[in-house]
């Protein structure tokens, strides 16, 4: 079947970005604008000290820029996804680009400027003109960054130094990209077909084992013949990032990474430490997983095969809009009336095309609706999909529309919650109307679904973060990063984690050279905590429906206005205690429990 060609999408499958901008003749005329005001950027400079109406000029100047930026950039980059074929817009998206990376140059002076100005005066500042007490908390946070901040021909320094300091993680993406090879597998019919890092996934799922098996192989004989060049990348973006820590006056990598989102150490202790105290519930999921696959040798190569025989049902668009807000229900009318605007107002995009971004996202800005792209394929999985987006477009939804532009955002801490809950309660629903309906197999999907995104989610995250912070520890007490040290460290991590259940190929401790978040400095952990937030949420939504107020409220509405371990708790939600977590793996155990119950019936 031909892919089908932007032109012939019908209208109402399509996002209405005539809310942004009506024609792209608009778009082009408020760009020329944007340049125009930015050769005056420079009138701001040095103006911040001299009193709380110069203050206030300068904030509010600010603001109007990234507000219009903002809208240029979501503009230009939806209408360069819907079709990235189409020249015209991969022009305005470059051009939009280019202005953005020209306006932060021009506006980098801010943050600094701040924080040269004495913080007394500063705060005498905000106190003299009510305008200004909106910038409170920000300015807090600022003040509160201050210790790790260098007089400006440091902090020029050590930005120039961003580069070389790079070269490690620029190394792994060309070996783990650019450069891989794979080769080819073989079937147990002996095909011969091509691995990627596209079909490695395809392939571990097969209920082929022959291809399982040789796909493994062939996947870690790649990265073992570079385990020393992959330590030393890995060792090199470490020391990189270490060498900021200490030289910002961090306690160390970790202080320095969760500093920027202002969460306590103890939230990362906590997340991993109760996880251990429980991997014997995972070590039980493996086994029933042995046990339905009938394998009495169990392999890593054999975790991702299903559960269930057989496909999962399919949904059309228009039935899956009608689950998704039946699913949220126990939300409250208001919250469900506010979803249907996503369908009514056409914020999403829902069909694939020629030419069109691949996979799902939500994007918008303070002034535009929160738009959501999709490649919808009638799936169950994408039915998942698109209440996942559906919660990441509700919650920038309610963050703007009770938020000034300043706190109109959200931390990345707590970006997965709003969607991971609307997943949870999704589950509830469908397992529910399949119960209902007497369809076995469709119940036994849904919790294959939920067991296997609690396994991905919450405890691989939770591995991936332990060895994390094994790496930078080590570093951080003088310790070096070999390749045999890596290979034996992550090994026994993964026997600790997955159990008695296996029989376990050595070829798994070369995962850890695989893994591109081990990168992203302390990144993965907030997967895990996330995912504990929004089940625990969910939860306390379903037991008592005053619990979805409070969650729109304190969470939904509240942006970036407090601290986000501070907006969780205030949602019914401590991350610093192991209850959340706990909470979750609960969770877990009781759809183990209803799976094998219901997968062994008579």
């Amino acid at each position: 079947m031909a892919e089908l060609l932007r032109k012939d999408v019908k209208l109402e499958d399509t996002w209405d970005l005539t809310t942004i901008y009506a024609t792209d003749e608009d778009f082009w005329n408020e760009f020329q604008k944007a340049e125009e005001a930015l050769k005056n950027v420079a009138n701001y400079q040095n103006k911040l000290a001299n009193s709380a109406k110069d203050l206030l000029e300068v904030l509010k100047a600010s603001e109007e820029y990234d507000l219009r930026l903002e809208t240029l950039y979501v503009y230009a980059h939806l209408k360069n996804d819907q079709d990235t074929t189409e020249s015209k817009y991969k022009e305005m998206f470059s051009k939009t680009y280019d202005l953005y990376v020209k306006t932060s140059t021009e506006w980098s002076f801010l943050t600094p400027e701040l924080m040269a100005v004495d913080e007394t005066l500063l705060n005498s500042y905000l106190e003299e003109l009510e305008e200004l007490k909106v910038y409170k908390f920000e300015i807090e946070k600022i003040n509160k960054a201050r210790p790790h901040v260098l007089d400006k021909e440091s902090e020029k320094l050590i930005s120039m130094a961003g580069s070389a300091l790079s070269a490690s993680q620029e190394t792994f993406s060309a070996l783990n990209n650019t450069d891989v090879n794979f080769g080819e597998v073989e079937d147990k019919d002996g095909n011969k077909l091509l691995l990627n890092h596209g079909t490695y996934g395809q392939y571990m799922e097969s209920k082929d084992r022959v291809l399982r098996k040789n796909t493994f192989k062939a996947m870690y004989k790649y990265y073992k013949a570079h385990n020393n060049t992959l330590a030393s990348t890995i060792s090199g973006n470490l020391k990189a990032t270490k060498y900021y820590a200490d030289t910002h006056k961090y306690n160390s990598t970790r202080h320095a990474a969760l500093s920027k989102n202002h969460i306590p150490e103890e939230v990362y202790d906590n997340l991993v430490d109760t996880v251990n105290k429980n991997l014997h519930v995972l070590h039980r999921y493996f086994e029933l997983q042995k046990r339905v696959l009938g394998l009495d040798e169990y392999r890593l190569y054999d975790r991702g095969v299903s559960m269930v025989e057989g496909e999962a049902p399919k949904f059309t668009f228009a039935e899956a809009k009608e689950i998704v807000l039946e699913a949220v229900a126990p939300m409250g009318e208001q919250y469900v009336n506010d979803m249907r605007k996503a369908f009514d107002e056409r914020w999403i995009d829902v069909q694939p095309n020629k030419g069109k971004r691949s996979g799902a996202y939500s994007s918008g800005g303070y002034a535009t609706n929160p738009f959501i792209l999709l490649n919808y394929d009638n799936t169950l999985n994408y039915v998942y999909t698109l209440i996942h987006e559906l919660g990441h477009s509700m919650h920038s939804y309610y963050t703007r529309k009770n938020q000034p532009q300043t706190y109109g955002n959200y931390s990345i801490f707590v970006a997965e919650v709003a969607s991971t809950c609307n997943e949870a309660l999704l589950t509830n629903y469908l397992f529910k109307k399949f119960e209902k309906e007497g369809n076995k197999a469709a119940m036994l999907q849904v919790l294959n679904q939920e067991l296997i995104g609690t396994v991905g989610t919450l405890f691989r995250q939770v591995q991936f973060a332990e060895f994390e912070h094994l790496m930078n520890r080590t570093l951080q007490e003088g310790g070096v990063l070999t390749a045999e040290f890596l290979n034996e460290k992550y090994f026994e991590l993964i026997k600790k984690y997955h159990g008695d259940a296996f029989e376990y190929d050595e070829d798994i401790k070369y995962e850890w050279s695989r893994v591109p978040h081990f990168y992203y400095n302390y990144y993965v952990y907030q997967y895990s905590t996330g995912f504990s937030a929004a089940q625990a949420l969910s939860s306390l939504i379903l037991e008592d429906s005053k619990n979805a107020q409070v969650y729109i409220d304190e969470f939904l509405a509240r942006g970036n206005s407090n601290y986000p371990i501070e907006v969780l708790k205030n949602a019914g939600v401590d991350m610093s205690k192991s209850e959340p977590i706990e909470r979750a793996i609960d969770n877990f155990s009781k759809l183990i429990d209803k799976f094998e119950q219901l997968y062994f019936e008579k």
